[in-house]
């Protein structure tokens, strides 16, 4: 949580409140703060962010600024997001991590439990990631054969993930994962199940998970991954084994996205090939535990009627009258 750098941040808050909210900010011991029209602007470690989220009764969202563009329109604005979209994605993520890790800290709970980190033995663990080859195939076969209308609005949608960069492939493969996981599986279905049936939390947090993707096409197959991670972890009781399923699912699209087209397509159908051999040996390899962790567990026995302490003199064996 402590850093040298200082980061710009905008509070927004109603138009004619941006004083109050500047009188409110100092109060906080906030330096730098300059009102603006629809907020103010204030510079910072991220602590001082974290405690204006916390504590500022005036500002409705806190916003940290990662990067200015010059745009004179909606369309100059788009195209400048969309060329820089990984790094800014990979920012926001990171940023994401920090926040839930300060905010654990600070109120000094213990963060493995409440994020459902719990440790699983080397098998469980490969679980997801043995399953992604596979997992990936039947989703990118599926994808084939929806309609093309629906495929073009979903590879428009999903055009700047596969940049090709080492920014793109760090975001996308490593910072998205950890960070989807630890939100939608961690915190959300770890609480979902403690107040709804298992199969009921893991629809719900899903659903949540598909809609954040926005594309009507995204959300079926998010929502798809969802439910197969979410049902993992319910069996592993750890959303470990989901980070890196998803870690590996990630990866495997990033590692496609390298391979040169050709006009014969014999690169790509080598890379489908090898893709084919790994969805076939990794379950393999990690059969038994795939088997134990999904295999019916049997019912829990159940309890025996409590027994009735006697009211009357006389009624049992062993009557505690006669003492």
């Amino acid at each position: 949580m402590e850093t040298k750098h200082e980061c710009e941040f905008f509070a927004t808050c109603l138009p004619g409140v941006e004083s109050l909210l500047s009188d409110e900010l100092r109060a906080l011991k906030v330096r730098k703060v300059r009102p603006l029209a629809g907020g103010v602007a204030f510079y910072g470690k991220p602590a001082a962010g974290l405690r204006v989220c916390l504590w500022s009764r005036l500002a409705g969202r806190v916003n940290v600024v990662v990067g200015r563009v010059d745009a004179f329109d909606a369309d100059a604005l788009y195209a400048e997001l969309n060329a820089n979209l990984m790094t800014y994605t990979m920012i926001s993520g990171l940023l994401t991590l920090i926040i839930i890790l300060a905010v654990y800290r600070l109120r000094r709970r213990p963060m493995a439990e409440a994020l459902w980190l719990r440790g699983v033995d080397g098998p469980t663990l490969l679980t997801g990631a043995a399953l992604a080859p596979g997992l990936y195939l039947i989703i990118g076969t599926l994808l084939m054969l929806l309609p093309k209308a629906w495929t073009e609005s979903y590879n428009e949608a999903s055009a700047g993930i596969d940049s090709g960069t080492l920014t793109g492939v760090l975001a996308v493969a490593v910072v998205a994962p950890v960070v989807e996981e630890l939100i939608f599986r961690g915190l959300m279905l770890n609480r979902l199940r403690m107040v709804m049936p298992g199969w009921v939390a893991v629809l719900l947090s899903s659903a949540v998970f598909g809609a954040c993707h926005g594309n009507p096409v995204w959300f079926g197959y998010a929502f798809a991954l969802g439910a197969f991670f979410g049902f993992l972890d319910l069996r592993a009781n750890s959303v470990l084994p989901s980070i890196l399923g998803h870690l590996a699912f990630n990866a495997i699209s990033q590692i496609l996205s390298f391979v040169p087209e050709t006009e014969d397509g014999s690169e790509a159908g080598l890379a489908v090939k090898i893709l084919l051999l790994a969805a076939v040996a990794a379950p393999a390899l990690n059969w038994r535990a795939i088997t134990a962790l999904f295999r019916r567990r049997p019912r829990r026995a159940a309890l025996p009627a409590p027994r009735v302490l006697p009211t009357q003199p006389g009624t049992y064996d062993y009557d505690p009258w006669d003492e």
